[in-house]
């Protein structure tokens, strides 16, 4: 936690600066005692309106000194005198904890998520269990997530959320809010039968009416991509039959998704069934005719049909698109044997064993090569 999203708030350190207490300040006031010999941060612009004021009047509040402290705690959470800050804070305020979650709600209100964001990782770190915390950090993340240009900051922060309700959950496992908004998490990630489970554990721990409503419409909208999902998770456990049980019903409605027609296609090689296998990988080429591992399988298709003219047509053109793929390099080095051109074929095998020098097939085919030659 924190890691990911670390980079994107260092600038924000420029806002404070430090001080070190006089003695004399010290003897007013028991809490002030408690941070004579550190450094103690205040935020700029309160300094400047310190500064601003008649000399017998420059005296740092115990208030300032506590903003200064959560911000610092916020964004630098490997700080030498942080724990000499909790300690602090807990001192000035036992009802710090609140306080922070105010001030971060205030924040957010107003849209201003990054600061929202810097008081809720303060209050994890003051108290890893404060349920609001990391809820309300991991909601800033997905507002952040949400709002940015910046596909770095998207992915950074999107995965931070990702990370901090999971963590919500295992800590509060009745905490329904956390299940309705990983859900969501996970339709955006396209892992929808995940998604229809949390959505199910949130609707089991008795969401409000509204969130409820939501979820239930968002569960129907995925019902055809759970049935894709679990399609293809057949087709790639080499369960074919059931797999294309799966597909197939939904080609009518989505003959534009070309990765359904991809696994459709697949599930038929698995079955032999070469020639509707070609079928529905020439008709991905119609949407996307530089999608490389269709043209790798028609590739393997063909060359099982031994038409060995098609194959290495179709092998080539992933080439040229992927032309350090060993696997690519394989199939079209094992067509080259099937016609005979061994001299070519132990050109694109000794190429494949360079891109890839554990691919225990190209070894295979190069011992094989050798009885040929």
């Amino acid at each position: 936690m924190f890691q990911q999203v670390d980079k994107h708030l260092k600038n924000q350190l420029e806002r404070i600066v430090f001080i070190e207490l006089k003695e004399n300040i010290a003897t007013k006031n028991e809490q002030y005692k408690m941070l004579m010999g550190i450094p103690v941060p205040i935020i700029v612009s309160e300094l400047a309106e310190t500064v601003k004021k008649k000399e017998e009047e420059q005296t740092i509040s115990l208030a300032s000194m506590s903003r200064a402290m959560i911000w610092l705690i916020g964004l630098d959470h490997h700080f030498k005198y942080i724990e000499a800050y909790k300690a602090f804070l807990y001192a000035f305020d036992a009802n710090i904890e609140d306080y922070i979650v105010y001030e971060g709600l205030k924040a957010a209100d107003h849209k201003e998520f990054y600061t929202a964001l810097i008081y809720f990782r303060a209050l994890i770190l003051l108290n890893g269990e404060n349920i609001n915390g990391l809820f309300n950090y991991a909601r800033c993340c997905q507002d952040i997530a949400y709002e940015t240009q910046d596909r770095d900051v998207e992915q950074d922060f999107s995965s931070e959320a990702h990370e901090v309700l999971e963590l919500l959950v295992e800590k509060q496992p009745d905490f329904a809010l956390g299940y309705y908004h990983l859900g969501f998490y996970y339709a955006n990630q396209r892992l929808f039968k995940k998604a229809e489970l949390t959505w199910e554990k949130a609707l089991k721990l008795r969401i409000d009416e509204e969130k409820e409503s939501e979820i239930l419409l968002q569960l129907d909208s995925l019902k055809n991509h759970i049935q894709y999902e679990e399609g293809y998770s057949l087709i790639l456990s080499n369960e074919p039959e059931l797999g294309l049980e799966k597909l197939l019903p939904l080609e009518e409605k989505h003959a534009e998704w070309w990765n359904l027609l991809f696994f459709i296609g697949l599930g038929y090689r698995q079955l032999n069934q070469y020639e509707q296998a070609i079928e529905y990988f020439q008709k991905i080429l119609k949407i996307n005719s530089s999608q490389v591992d269709t043209l790798n399988e028609l590739g393997i298709c063909y060359a099982t049909l031994q038409d060995h003219i098609n194959a290495e047509k179709y092998l080539k053109k992933a080439l040229q698109l992927k032309p350090s793929d060993s696997e690519i390099l394989c199939n079209l080095g094992m067509v080259y044997m099937e016609q005979g051109n061994l001299i070519l074929a132990r050109e694109v095998l000794e190429r494949s064993l360079r891109e890839n020098p554990d691919d225990e097939i190209t070894m295979i085919c190069l011992d094989k090569l050798k009885s040929m030659e």
